[in-house]
């Protein structure tokens, strides 16, 4: 893949990058007289030019690299895969579809699902994109300077430079969150069929047609996942997406030892690390386990380590070296991009305070848990080798224990999506263990895939009596996101008929999402008030008066589009007010109300 020279050349190339990072942490900050400081104008227009600066130059290198992979690995690609890629593309699809009918249904209806959640009105969407509707949607490929602020402008300590840059080329091609949506449902069935083939790999089963339905019917009905596809804010969609094209084509390394997989495995480790401060976990530690593995003789067919056969060595382990070797290239992008900005602002690093807080695991976490200790009996009594699906568990583990020690962990939670990936692969995996025996020359194996299609669907069937499953989370999604539209479009008829009435129209909002005032500045107002629970101060953000305190007066008008319990918390006193609009008793969020004294 690389040889000698280059490594080396690479490694001398580090050092010097890490001696010149440490330098300026140790010694040229710390003592730089010279340096303006962080809250002046001139220190704060030296970080930004710095972040600039920085992040283009990662950019630029990032993508070279990643083109560089995507043409060694065109280079590599057998006679056979032209053959098949000549096929034509929509021609695969619907002969794939013929022989998925079930899924294809099943992928249709979830997409559909979907569809009737695709809103604007998504938490840190509404801030991110304020402005997109702006200029006649003209100027559709400006860079979005909240988007950019939020992921390599931090000055925090945190390190996801791609993080959500995917929303941000999107919207350069459509301002439709429909399309939005249907990006997500195919990035979905992408992560689906990729990973039930991986099952298929793992367990030399790929002829059994009903891994995908058995896969995709728990994958699919998660709550983490309803909780990640649902919303597009979340940057763990691209992680496991990445995720799972990288454990698709490692699987087909590890049979084939193709160097087209070989580059194809490295190019979503390397973009993934990138998305989440924790993502380097699911690409790197795998490999690790598989190094070591190899290395006490645990691998048929692979080298153990000797200085006898090391050359014999590198060559058998040159894909887990170049994975793991990313962690160097991780340190000196967070060294240079991230940590140098934050030591020099001075910031605290961010969410500190929710390390160790808690882990809340479910069933599918406690399976993942029991197959990695009974492979790891069996393993010990070389009942089995080691295998690939082993060092994904150990990965899955390890991403959640990485979790828990920055933010927390809950198997619930949008966060844990890669960790339910390899769960819900375990769950696959069993059934295709305890069913193969079962199966006596294919006249059974439709019933046999009906009973998985039955089997999982009853899981699913528990998880939603327990309460807290993937149609909880998914309905109270639609009841915030409902309210919020449906008191927006409330106060926007109030408003117009203000307007026409020729009264005047003070809007008062507090904390919330909507405090970036994007879609509260498309309604009529002579003023937009911004109310500081915390110190009880009322700001006029926009309109007569601009900048200015404000005093409340009779008529003004109060909203808790998506307060929620700020007000009561806060023990502001509503007697001077009326309520004109409440979009659901039971829910705190969807209120309008009249000043009328």
């Amino acid at each position: 893949m690389f040889g000698s020279t280059t490594v080396r050349w690479l490694g001398v190339l580090w050092l010097v990058l890490i001696g010149i990072g440490l330098f300026a942490i140790l010694i040229l900050i710390p003592s730089g007289t010279w340096l303006p400081e962080v809250a002046s104008e001139s220190g704060k227009l030296l970080l930004k030019r710095y972040n600039a600066i920085s992040h283009l130059f990662f950019l630029l290198l990032l993508t070279a690299t990643c083109l560089f992979l995507l043409h060694k690995a065109q280079s590599e690609t057998a006679t056979q895969y032209q053959t098949e890629k000549n096929a034509g593309s929509i021609k695969r699809i619907l002969q794939w579809v013929r022989r998925h009918p079930l899924a294809s249904g099943l992928f249709a209806f979830y997409a559909s699902l979907m569809l009737q959640q695709a809103s604007w009105f998504y938490k840190e969407i509404i801030s991110w994109y304020k402005d997109i509707h702006t200029d006649h949607l003209l100027n559709n490929f400006a860079l979005r300077w909240e988007l950019v602020k939020e992921t390599m402008f931090r000055n925090d300590f945190r390190f996801f430079p791609l993080s959500h840059q995917d929303l941000h080329i999107l919207s350069w091609l459509t301002p439709y969150v429909s399309i939005w949506m249907l990006v997500n449902a195919a990035e979905l069935v992408t992560i689906c069929i990729l990973s039930a083939k991986t099952a298929g790999e793992l367990s030399n089963r790929s002829n059994r047609k009903e891994i995908l339905l058995v896969f995709s019917i728990l994958f699919l009905f998660d709550t983490a996942t309803g909780f990640t596809f649902f919303q597009f804010i979340y940057s763990e969609r691209i992680v496991t997406l990445l995720f799972a094209i990288y454990i698709y084509f490692y699987s087909h390394y590890w049979k084939s030892k193709r160097s087209r997989d070989q580059y194809l495995t490295i190019l979503p480790a390397l973009v993934g690390i990138f998305f989440k401060d924790t993502g380097f976990i699911l690409f790197t530690v795998p490999p690790m386990f598989v190094l070591l593995a190899g290395c006490s003789g645990a691998l048929a067919g692979r080298p153990k380590l000797s200085r006898k056969t090391l050359e014999a060595w590198i060559n058998a382990y040159r894909l887990e070296i170049c994975l793991i070797s990313l962690i160097f290239v991780l340190a000196i992008s967070f060294l240079f991009l991230s940590y140098i900005p934050s030591f020099y602002h001075g910031n605290n690093a961010y969410d500190s305070a929710l390390r160790f807080s808690r882990f809340e695991s479910d069933y599918r976490f406690g399976i993942l848990m029991l197959t990695m200790a009974t492979r790891s009996i069996l393993i010990h009594l070389r009942k089995v080798r080691f295998s690939l699906l082993d060092a994904f568990n150990i990965g899955a583990l390890a991403y959640a224990l990485g979790l828990f020690a920055l933010v927390g962990f809950r198997s619930s939670n949008y966060m844990a999506l890669p960790v339910q990936l390899i769960a819900t692969l375990n769950l696959t995996m069993l059934w295709i263990w305890a069913t193969t025996p079962l199966i006596h020359k294919g006249d059974n194996t439709k019933l046999i895939g009906i009973a998985g299609v039955v089997a999982s669907s009853c899981l699913i069937g528990i998880e939603h009596l327990e309460g807290k499953g993937f149609n909880h989370r998914i309905s109270k999604m639609k009841v915030d996101q409902e309210s919020w539209v449906q008191t927006y479009d409330r106060l926007r008829t109030i408003t117009t008929n203000a307007r026409q009435n020729g009264e005047e129209i003070n809007i008062i909002y507090s904390k919330s999402w909507f405090r970036n005032r994007g879609p509260l500045e498309r309604l009529n107002f002579d003023r937009l008030i911004y109310f500081d629970l915390e110190d009880d101060v009322y700001t006029v953000m926009e309109g007569v008066g601009k900048g200015s305190f404000y005093s409340p007066v009779k008529g003004d008008l109060l909203v808790n589009i998506d307060t929620g319990k700020r007000l009561a918390t806060h023990h502001i006193d509503m007697t001077a007010y009326r309520e004109i609009y409440n979009y659901n008793p039971n829910e705190n969020n969807g209120k309008i109300f009249r000043r009328i004294q």
